[in-house]
């Protein structure tokens, strides 16, 4: 099956906007190739890009104690894990408190005259060739360790708030509401309460790609044909998990 994940909200959308640079940047941080420098690069820049424009600590903190006021009740059930909640509980508390202390300004960033020389070419199309960044042509002949190291350094100030979100979103993910839904024409809609995103799976041979679009309440689900252009399916079934 292949999934597609839509946010329903924009605490949510930000989230997963996170959570994919993040991923990016994991992929790409060994430096194993040429090619990783500049994908690893591109990440981070974004990255210091949306955090400057958007501070989702708040709203993950809060979203965190809510999670650690919900296992506190599943303590009162009586085929509960207790040891594992507990700990999980107190890992949410740990992350709390480090996400409390990092700092608004990302000085990291701003005091690297190496980065913010990079910064400036990057999101000009074609502008990380060697004659336009001869410092990153330097940099990439470093060894490997150093690379890596210098990359660690880097995105060390995003690694509490990394283990926050994914913890977060990992338990939101498992505590899923699943269900089996057919479309008609290609075409679903329904309502929603209180869930942050939506998955829908669907069979890879069925070629097909969803349309999602919708809020907090309501979504639609339109599913396109990926061998006609602009074509819909006429009937088709699907798996759908609110999150």
């Amino acid at each position: 099956m292949i999934s597609f994940e839509y946010p329903l909200t924009e605490k949510s959308r930000s989230y997963l906007r996170f959570e994919s640079l993040f991923l990016q940047i994991n992929q790409s941080i060994t430096l194993q190739h040429e090619s990783d420098a500049v994908n690893f690069f591109k990440s981070l820049f974004e990255l210091v890009e949306l955090s400057d424009r958007i501070d989702i600590k708040h709203d993950l903190i809060k979203d965190l104690r809510a999670l650690s006021s919900e296992m506190q009740a599943w303590l009162q059930c009586d085929e509960a894990d207790k040891e594992a909640i507990e700990a999980l509980i107190d890992e949410i508390r740990q992350l709390c408190t480090a996400l409390l202390s990092m700092s608004k300004q990302l000085k990291f960033f701003k005091e690297s005259r190496f980065l913010t020389s990079l910064k400036q070419r990057f999101f000009i199309p074609g502008g990380c060739c060697n004659f336009d960044l001869p410092q990153l042509h330097f940099w990439n002949a470093q060894s490997s360790e150093q690379k890596q190291s210098d990359a660690r350094k880097w995105f060390e100030y995003f690694k509490d708030l990394e283990h926050a979100l994914s913890l977060f979103l990992k338990m939101k993910r498992l505590q899923g509401i699943k269900s089996v839904k057919k479309a008609k024409n290609g075409f679903f809609q329904g309502e929603v309460d209180d869930a942050l995103f939506i998955t829908i799976n669907v069979e890879n041979d069925l070629n097909v790609y969803p349309m999602i679009s919708g809020h907090k309440h309501r979504y639609s689900v339109r599913f396109m044909n990926t061998q006609a252009e602009n074509s819909r399916v006429e009937f088709i079934e699907f798996e759908q998990i609110f999150s």
